[in-house]
């Protein structure tokens, strides 16, 4: 087919290069999120929302790592903010007057929070906020929506499938439910109420939308039995100044963060109220042999001053409008998906909300993790290609930034309706279900 000759053809330093990450790296990087078939682009360079890879192709970057760069990549404020920092020193071994600050800007934005630990990675956020939910609640088990992902921790594994090198141990302390059925997580919850310590939803999973009434159940659902809810916030707190639960009107008692609040640099933070956290502080003591908390994490790059530094520039310029102006233009490239699709004949599913927006290659309204499953992968592995081949990086979470303009969503629209057009011959051969009758 074209659009996979055309993607070999021009990206032959790009499958050079992973032929060698391969002698050393199994699957030739470390994060598998970042492989697709053939091979993956190596990027070379980035500024603003360009990408620019190792054969010199320039692309209009949708993906943003992940949905991280909120600002694009090597925002003016965020690069001085990081040279004027490093010429001190990178890190100290020691608190710096950013954490707090960082942490009182986070506390701001999100009702019902008054303390904020730092970790260096989303992963390690959820890690410990069920901790700290189990220590506060002295219960063992959790549940989570299947297909949810919070990181590579054996408690929080995607589906109850996932138990590759996972003790069943572990699996038996963690229920699942699907995401968008707040009967079944009633039920469930009534069920295990006496054994769960947490509930932890993603607000928007993945980039699936909460149905009207669904996470104000699971809301009251938890307050009515004593349980804590813990939104993993990770990536869907760009969606507004104070994330999806400002956005929904629900307020949990711990909210997990990472992505945009690091500036682009590796960053986890999980936030609670004072009674939740209580485990977490240290008695005050001038005694050189003082108790510490009762749950003690430490780390290493915890709070390190960079991401320190580069999140308070990212949160400064972050004030509603800016988050006002991003859903608008989501919404405008939604719009534009779902119509383009309409003129070829294309019944498929377009979602996303705020700066997100996708396509799942399936005649089904995509709402769980099963709905989602019903998508043709091979559909939108070939549209992915597509995309790279006409000047966009469209890949996972694809999301517009602060920074992106019309022009460049115009662009994108330009770029699906070629892609569209030169799939039909796919779509007839594995999806013909798919094209209007």
């Amino acid at each position: 087919m074209g659009i996979l000759s055309n993607y070999i053809r021009q990206n032959p330093s790009s499958e050079k290069a992973y032929r060698k990450a391969c002698n050393s790296l199994p699957g030739g990087n470390t994060r598998s999120a970042l492989y697709w078939p053939p091979f993956p682009l190596c990027m070379v360079r980035g500024r603003g929302t360009r990408l620019w890879d190792v054969d010199g192709n320039e692309r209009i970057d949708f993906n943003f790592n992940n949905t991280s760069l909120i600002l694009g990549h090597n925002h003016p404020k965020v690069v001085s903010a990081v040279q004027k920092l490093i010429e001190k020193g990178f890190t100290l071994g020691s608190p710096t007057e950013l954490e707090p600050k960082l942490a009182e800007e986070l506390v701001r934005r999100l009702k019902g929070s008054d303390y904020v630990r730092f970790t260096p990675s989303g992963t390690e956020a959820n890690m410990q906020a069920v901790r700290l939910a189990r220590t506060y609640s002295g219960r063992s088990k959790i549940a989570k929506c299947i297909g949810a992902y919070h990181g590579s921790y054996d408690a929080v594994t995607t589906t109850p499938k996932s138990k590759a090198g996972i003790p069943e141990g572990t699996m038996e302390n963690t229920i699942f439910f699907p995401y968008n059925n707040a009967e079944a997580a009633e039920e469930l919850v009534k069920e295990h109420e006496d054994e769960l310590a947490a509930v932890i939803v993603e607000p928007t999973q993945r980039d699936m939308t909460p149905e009207p009434g669904f996470l104000q159940a699971i809301r009251e659902i938890t307050e009515r039995h004593d349980i804590l809810l813990v939104f993993d916030e990770v990536i869907s707190f760009r969606l507004s100044h104070g994330g999806a639960q400002e956005l929904y009107g629900v307020t949990p008692d711990i909210t997990c963060m990472g992505k945009i609040i690091g500036g682009g640099y590796p960053v986890g933070a999980y936030a609670s109220s004072e009674e939740i956290m209580e485990p977490l502080i240290i008695p005050e003591s001038d005694l050189p042999d003082l108790a510490g908390p009762e749950l003690g994490f430490s780390g290493t790059f915890n709070a390190h001053p960079v991401t320190m530094t580069a999140g308070l520039a990212v949160m400064k310029e972050m004030q509603p409008p800016v988050y006002d102006k991003m859903s608008a233009l989501g919404a405008r490239v939604r719009e534009g998906l779902e119509s383009l699709l309409d003129e070829a004949g294309v019944t498929v599913f377009v979602g996303g909300t705020g700066s997100f927006f996708h396509i799942r290659w399936t005649r089904e309204r995509v709402y769980d993790y099963r709905t989602s499953a019903t998508q043709s992968r091979i559909l939108s592995q070939y549209f992915s290609l597509g995309m790279m081949n006409r000047g966009t990086y469209y890949l996972g979470h694809t999301n517009v930034s602060a920074i992106t303009t019309e022009e460049e969503a115009k662009r994108l629209l330009d770029a699906a309706r070629g892609t569209v057009d030169e799939m039909m011959p796919l779509i007839e051969e594995h999806a013909p279900h798919l094209l209007t009758d």
